[in-house]
């Protein structure tokens, strides 16, 4: 009896009714007033910006509510959480990195199964994801090739606290996903020039053309998806100095994303071919 009379005095049910009630009031203000902006003529920016602001607040908020209703509770739970955290900590650091690592994948979403990623110079497709590692069919060597080499990496989720993740897909509709692709073509710095990158935009229009429209349709939905403006999909060539004898033209073009490997090596095919039947 006295055990049971102990566990209702440690659980104040009126506390966890009003916590409860402002979770919820909570929620419905925050996507009530995340939809309005998002529906709002505001700028894209104004737009990302007070939605940040306005999930900031709504933490703060929350925060506030948990110290006022169990500051007793938790001020008594950290100090004795605390002596067993120290201690665990020394004992198994990386454990603790890998599911600090995995509860970082949970909520910021940088990536999910079968998009491409990179970190910490390792590049592949992402096949599974799990609590203290994830696995990634190799792609490479490096960003020379987008094929895969056949290996399989198991890389330990510590390495997402520490390094930046770079994500080259990104999923808005069940449909196909596009990329804006770049890449770099060395050329000698002569007259011969505005040749050269006329022939590259020719062969990249030429067998980027058929995509235009799907492409322009996906980067429409993900541009409303983030909240950005949209970026302009024509095939574009600009022009970069390494030094006085060379010049980079970097060719950008938006193709499907399981198929910017062939369609760069088509692109490079014909532009050769042009600069040798010239």
């Amino acid at each position: 009896m006295m055990k049971l009379e102990s566990l209702k005095v440690l659980i104040n049910y009126e506390d966890l009714y009003i916590f409860g009630a402002v979770i919820f009031t909570l929620l419905v203000l925050y996507y009530g007033i995340g939809k309005a902006i998002k529906n709002s003529r505001m700028a894209n920016d104004v737009k990302r910006r007070s939605i940040a602001n306005l999930r900031a607040l709504f933490l703060f908020i929350l925060v506030i509510s948990i110290f006022v209703l169990w500051a007793t509770e938790l001020y008594q739970f950290v100090i004795s959480l605390a002596a067993v955290v120290a201690a665990s900590a020394i004992a198994g650091k990386e454990v603790f990195l890998c599911f600090g690592g995995s509860f970082y994948k949970a909520f910021a979403r940088p990536f999910s199964v079968g998009d491409r990623i990179e970190v910490d110079g390792i590049r592949g497709d992402v096949v599974d994801v799990g609590l203290m590692s994830t696995q990634l069919l190799e792609v490479g060597p490096k960003d020379y090739t987008q094929q895969l080499t056949g290996r399989t990496i198991c890389i330990p989720n510590s390495l997402f606290l520490a390094n930046k993740v770079f994500n080259e897909t990104d999923s808005v509709s069940e449909g196909r996903d596009f990329v804006l692709h770049a890449f770099k073509v060395p050329i000698e710095n002569n007259q011969y020039w505005e040749q050269h990158r006329q022939y590259l935009l020719d062969s990249s229009k030429h067998f980027c053309e058929k995509y235009h429209e799907q492409a322009q349709a996906f980067f429409h939905k993900l541009a409303k998806k983030r909240q950005v403006d949209i970026p302009l999909i024509e095939p574009r060539v600009n022009i970069k100095f390494d030094n006085a004898k060379q010049i980079f033209l970097i060719v950008r073009v938006s193709v499907p994303v399981e198929r910017k490997g062939t369609i760069e090596q088509d692109i490079l095919k014909d532009y050769l071919k042009k600069c040798h039947s010239a």
